[in-house]
């Protein structure tokens, strides 16, 4: 041998890497539970982004599937992507909004067993807009306003979890996909009322 690492090996080192930072666990903790050579259909291993330009070229790499719902496609070097597409972990997601001028609040909860499949793939999409899980704790909003409602919002997905927190602001916030996630979560949310003592 030459020195040289296995493609294998460096596509399965990633894949390894980013789930254990999206989880916040050790690398030696992340279970592997298949790898698969695999041709891709483009440069973008198939799953192109919104705005990505795929090199309409066969590329050569890696089906990895990982404990706690993880599965990504990876090249030979080591690039890849998250084929989020396939996770089947158990799901669940708190939201509380507090605030205005009573210190009112309400909030929502809902998990896998509890959510019908329009609202299951829905709020897949949104964790998977959002990037949820790589989000700071704290979103931006601009200045705060005058009886502003602040925001929580708690996602587990499989070993994974997280939360985020914002506020009412007077300016643009800082993720507009966090956005779009924060008003389907009030809108499922009764509305605020005042805080029982």
């Amino acid at each position: 041998m030459d020195g040289t690492t296995h493609p294998a090996v460096t596509a399965l080192a990633a894949a390894v890497t980013d789930a254990s930072r999206l989880l916040r666990v050790p690398v030696e903790t992340i279970v592997v539970e298949y790898l698969e050579a695999k041709d891709w259909p483009d440069s973008c291993l198939g799953l192109p982004g919104e705005d990505d330009a795929c090199a309409d070229v066969v590329t050569p790499g890696f089906l990895i599937i990982l404990g706690d719902g993880f599965s990504y496609r990876t090249d030979t070097e080591g690039n890849l992507r998250s084929d989020t597409g396939t996770l089947d972990a158990e799901l669940r997601v708190d939201f509380r909004q507090v605030g205005g001028i009573g210190g009112w609040s309400s909030g929502y909860h809902a998990d896998t067993t509890s959510l019908s499949p329009d609202d299951l793939t829905r709020l897949h999409q949104f964790i998977v807009d959002t990037e949820f899980f790589k989000l700071p704790a704290e979103v931006g909003n601009g200045d705060p306003i005058s009886d502003m409602f602040s925001y929580t919002i708690f996602v587990a997905h499989g070993r994974r979890h997280h939360s985020v927190s914002t506020y009412d602001g007077g300016g643009p916030l800082e993720y507009p996909a966090l956005g779009e996630f924060l008003a389907w979560l009030k809108s499922r949310s009764p509305e605020p009322g005042a805080v029982s003592a």
